[in-house]
């Protein structure tokens, strides 16, 4: 079973967590010894090793298929799912979260400048999908929208895509338009003419409809 990490930034964000937690470790150390009474510190201590060593679960967390089921992991604790009751796959662009900024897009270089990176996000079975889809640029937003049926999300790999299509999903693959363009080629050889492939926009679907009565 080949195995996909669900974080792009790992190495950052486990740097960042490691020092938040050796501060409060170095707090409570110094509490042991000038604050009374010692359990204040000693609580410090205990806080500051969880912060640098729970979060690392989510943040080195990974995903793929074993056998007809799909393995992930959700806020640290593993997880399957058999892939025919996955419901659809978003494909958009993968944004994470930075300090002073907020939720931005993710880039890796690539031979004329930086190149965003697509996203996965996998959906459980439902009604309604594709109305939804126009606020569906990035990977939270699509995690917002569907926050209830939101299985896992990952960086796209085309590896884990293909597994996913060769699986025993039978639902539909929604690819922005933005993400479909970029990565043509590619998305052209896997899919080929298939018509579970749907390329949305930003445009709501309540505007096309009225845009084709006219």
């Amino acid at each position: 079973m080949k195995k996909y990490f669900q974080q792009y930034r790992r190495r950052s964000n486990m740097a960042l967590f490691l020092v938040l937690g050796g501060i409060f470790a170095a707090v409570g150390v110094f509490g042991l010894f000038f604050v009374q009474p010692i359990a204040w510190g000693i609580a410090a201590i205990a806080f500051g090793v969880l912060l640098a060593v729970l979060p690392q679960f989510a943040v080195f967390a990974r995903c793929g298929f074993r056998g007809a089921d799909f393995v992930y992991r959700r806020a640290g604790i593993p997880r399957r799912i058999p892939a025919r009751e996955i419901g659809a796959a978003v494909v958009c662009i993968y944004d994470e979260y930075r300090q002073w900024k907020g939720f931005v897009p993710a880039t890796f270089a690539g031979q004329s400048g930086p190149i965003t990176l697509p996203a996965l996000v996998l959906l459980r079975g439902g009604e309604a999908i594709e109305e939804e889809l126009d606020l569906c640029d990035t990977r939270m937003n699509t995690c917002a929208v569907f926050r209830k049926r939101v299985i896992a999300s990952a960086p796209l790999d085309f590896d884990l895509l293909r597994e996913l299509y060769e699986s025993d999903f039978a639902g539909r693959f929604y690819v922005s338009e933005y993400i479909y363009e970029l990565y043509k080629p590619g998305f052209e050889q896997l899919f080929g003419e298939d018509g579970r492939v749907v390329v949305y926009d930003r445009i709501p679907q309540a505007v096309k409809k009225r845009l084709k009565m006219d």
